[in-house]
């Protein structure tokens, strides 16, 4: 069927058997439209106060949820259950860790990572010296990383205008042989061990020596460390610190951080 360009296609779908005759537009009666616009807007009047049409419509946001209802929503996340990598520690920890065989020669199980910063602690890499410290070197039994947050809260306490403590290295996520490049231990084998940075008397958070440590403030927390069951605290050969014999030992080059080392946590050795 041919249209022809001044004739409406909706005539030949009303009679499409006797196609109307052409009709100069300008001549066009105006009352047809008029009438069904009045009718329209009748009718529109009439559904909104029956509350069926468009001024009645559920709001936006409710569209939104029936809209959404297949989407994946926010996991509700428990409130002890820690807050992001970036944010602060992990709060609820597995009791299912294991330390299996020694410092020197075992392996981690069950693990948990040490966030990269927390309240009164940030990590640095001692192979670079430069902080965060990476993933993959931050990981211990749940016990630990339990008292090295503890160390973190408790230093914040007392210490809340000093520069945090700087935690080096703990263990690989399956433990074993942590060997470089860069540093390398031979302990650090069983998710037991971390080093901890000598804070400084400037109180900048960086590398430290014999020379520019806080001796006070790190005899502080060689004693903290002690309370909180450490069962070994190395120290460098030139730093003026003591404890208990046998906990606090000297030990070669140690002048620039503390080892420390907390029992396995169901002392069997496994």
């Amino acid at each position: 069927m041919t249209f022809t360009e001044d004739v409406p296609r909706e005539a030949h779908a009303i009679s499409p058997v006797a196609p109307p005759r052409r009709v100069d537009r300008a001549k066009r009666p105006i009352w047809p439209w008029v009438t069904l616009m009045t009718v329209a807007v009748s009718v529109l009047g009439v559904a909104a106060l029956d509350g069926r049409g468009p001024a009645a419509a559920a709001p936006a946001s409710e569209s939104a949820v029936i809209e959404d209802s297949g989407a994946e929503l926010p996991i509700a996340v428990p409130t002890r259950v820690g807050r992001s990598e970036r944010a602060g520690p992990i709060l609820d920890l597995n009791d299912s860790s294991i330390a299996s065989g020694g410092p020197n020669s075992g392996r981690l199980i069950n693990g948990e990572r040490l966030p990269m910063r927390g309240l009164g602690y940030y990590t640095y890499d001692p192979s670079t010296q430069v902080s965060p410290q990476s993933p993959e070197r931050r990981w211990g039994t749940a016990a630990l990383i339990s008292q090295l947050t503890s160390l973190g809260e408790w230093f914040d306490r007392a210490h809340p205008n000093r520069p945090r403590l700087g935690i080096g290295d703990l263990s690989l996520e399956s433990g074993g042989v942590f060997g470089g490049p860069g540093v390398g231990h031979a302990s650090h084998q069983n998710g037991t061990d971390v080093d901890i940075r000598l804070p400084r008397a400037d109180g900048v958070e960086g590398p430290a020596n014999p020379g520019n440590y806080d001796r006070a403030l790190t005899q502080e927390i060689v004693d903290r460390l002690v309370a909180q069951g450490a069962s070994l605290v190395l120290i460098g050969p030139s730093l003026d610190l003591h404890g208990p014999a046998g906990i606090v030992v000297r030990w070669p080059n140690h002048d620039d951080h503390l080892h420390v080392r907390f029992p396995d946590p169901d002392g069997s050795g496994n």
